[in-house]
């Protein structure tokens, strides 16, 4: 459910797919994606102020806890903001944050109601586990991207893959180029985007190889590396030097401090 809550938490103009899509977001214990990826992500994405987008460098585990933790805060940080500004306390059922948290605790109770702790501990796992794989999927969407935050956000400030499969099976969520350029489009009117920068293959495959650190990076940095001489603008290169050179993957280090020196 978490890619079809995705889709339907983009439509914030409409009540009913809203609700829909928390509740199914709630299985995986993540309503607060709701706030922090259509607020957060899709505003600071390819930015250090992005939690969901991984540095140049960073392995897939650590991502997955980074990303979930912060987020959460984020997502706590963006809603208690907005109360604020409507004169509202943070700190009542008005949070759709908290409201969300409560959600995914109403589904765990009924889980123990039907089956008893071992049931609602294999739930609780299932849920985990989903989240795990939704923090996957942004590591591979944006891993080692940067961008100028003055500038708005491009096709090429996402990894995008046209594979066909992964496209069937998961609501065109690989033509992920075009969401971020336009994040109101619905899932069957996003386009293809050929030109912008691609994954290593479709999404089930990459996904396995994300598992695998060493594999990752031999893949991926080629492909970094290509991104900041094909797509990145002056001011983007600046930042990709300075990622290269915090990286500690010997091929980006060494390429930033050439960078740096040119400069």
């Amino acid at each position: 459910g978490t890619i079809t809550g995705h889709e339907l938490t983009h439509r914030t103009w409409d009540p009913t797919s809203m609700f829909i899509g928390r509740w199914l977001l709630a299985f995986s214990f993540d309503v607060a994606f709701a706030v922090e990826h259509v607020y957060g992500h899709h505003r600071y994405v390819s930015t250090t102020k992005d939690p969901a987008t991984a540095p140049r460098g960073r392995n897939v585990y650590f991502h997955v806890l980074a990303s979930t933790i912060k987020g959460n805060i984020s997502a706590l940080k963006l809603e208690a903001e907005r109360l604020r500004k409507m004169g509202h306390n943070p700190l009542s059922i008005r949070n759709s944050v908290l409201r969300g948290y409560g959600m995914s605790a109403i589904i765990v109770a009924l889980a123990y109601l039907a089956g008893g702790v071992e049931t609602m501990l294999m739930f609780i796992g299932a849920g985990l586990f989903g989240k795990a794989l939704l923090e996957i999927v942004n590591y591979m969407e944006h891993y080692g991207m940067v961008r100028n935050p003055e500038l708005p956000v491009q096709p090429r400030h996402s990894w995008n893959t046209n594979k066909r499969f992964s496209s069937w099976t998961m609501f065109n969520l690989t033509r992920h180029s075009h969401h971020h350029a336009h994040g109101e489009v619905p899932y069957q009117d996003l386009r293809p985007y050929p030109e912008a920068p691609t994954m290593i293959n479709g999404y089930l495959t990459t996904i396995v190889v994300a598992l695998i650190p060493p594999l990752w990076h031999h893949l991926m940095t080629p492909k970094v590396l290509e991104w900041d001489e094909k797509y990145a603008s002056d001011e983007e290169k600046v930042l990709a030097a300075e990622a290269n050179r915090i990286s500690g993957i010997k091929a980006l280090t060494e390429h930033g401090q050439v960078s740096a020196q040119q400069a």
